[in-house]
């Protein structure tokens, strides 16, 4: 089966692979606007970023100074280990190091959130995400995408084409995309601001609720992804966890499944009607 909303990464039409239940699209002149503001967002986000060599020295200093700090104390609670048998300025030295190297890993990630604390207040932030706000709000009125239309998380899948399978692009699974799910008459419908799909329920086979974790990177709630309602685990690499999720399976010229997290199932369920009343569980997804 294929992701809805997967797309080859080296493809220069930046076509999905569930194209034959495109509904609506916005014109081009939408379309030039929204790919400048990206263009622009994500310069803004570069200039947030910590440099990269100075986040993995941030880990690194973290790793050692809790190996030090650690096996220094461990040592000196066990006065058989032959580390105790070192000098008593020898070990003091072997425990400070360790302090001062997850003392250096804390002033790092204070630096860290102060720099992308100071761009996401700055006027130039505030002025791109209201410019943002009312593009958006124009492409989805292009898309007739209803006022009381839902948002919810998706899952794409950016892949490099490979031989035998595709591979994902990034070291996660997934990416989170964000959507406005609604019904129009007998079509399931959800839409991002480029273009709008509307899956007829007929086409719906049933619903898979999968009990395996999936990876993924991306976040688009307000609230962190660690709180309720969402409990999403995550790594020190801004990559996220979440199990189970669900897949709704699709019949068309193949076989397709639009993916989303768990914590968005009371949302989706009502737009599928009774379809969402055939679920399966599984181990994993085929």
């Amino acid at each position: 089966m294929k992701n809805l909303l997967g797309y080859n990464v080296k493809s220069p039409d930046g076509k999905l692979d569930g194209e034959e239940f495109l509904l609506r699209k916005i014109d081009s002149d939408l379309n030039l606007k929204q790919k400048n503001l990206a263009e622009e967002g994500a310069l803004l986000e570069k200039s947030s970023a910590f440099p990269f060599w100075l986040s993995i020295l941030k880990y690194i200093l973290l790793l050692a100074g809790c190996i030090l700090l650690g096996g220094g104390l461990d040592a000196l609670a066990d006065g058989d280990a032959p580390l105790a048998k070192m000098e008593a300025n020898g070990l003091w030295w072997f425990i400070g190091a360790g302090a001062a190297a997850v003392l250096a890993a804390g002033v790092l990630a204070l630096l860290e959130w102060r720099k992308r604390k100071t761009v996401k207040g700055s006027s130039a932030f505030r002025d791109f995400s209201e410019r943002t706000e009312k593009l958006n709000a124009q492409s989805y009125e292009a898309l007739r995408v209803p006022e009381n239309a839902a948002p919810i998380d998706v899952f794409s899948l950016p892949y490099k084409p490979r031989a035998k399978k595709p591979a994902p692009a990034f070291g996660s699974n997934y990416f989170l995309a964000e959507a406005a799910a609604f019904r129009e008459e007998n079509l399931f419908c959800f839409a991002d601001v480029e273009r709008a799909f509307g899956v007829p329920l007929e086409k719906i086979k049933r619903v898979l609720c999968v009990k395996k974790r999936a990876a993924f990177v991306g976040w688009n709630k307000s609230t962190p992804p660690n709180k309720p309602p969402y409990k999403v685990r995550s790594n020190q690499y801004g990559m996220h966890f979440v199990k189970p999720f669900y897949a709704v399976e699709i019949a068309g010229s193949e076989e397709f499944y639009l993916l989303f997290p768990a914590y968005e199932w009371a949302t989706v369920a009502p737009l599928l009607g009774e379809r969402a009343l055939n679920i399966q569980e599984v181990k994993k997804l085929k």
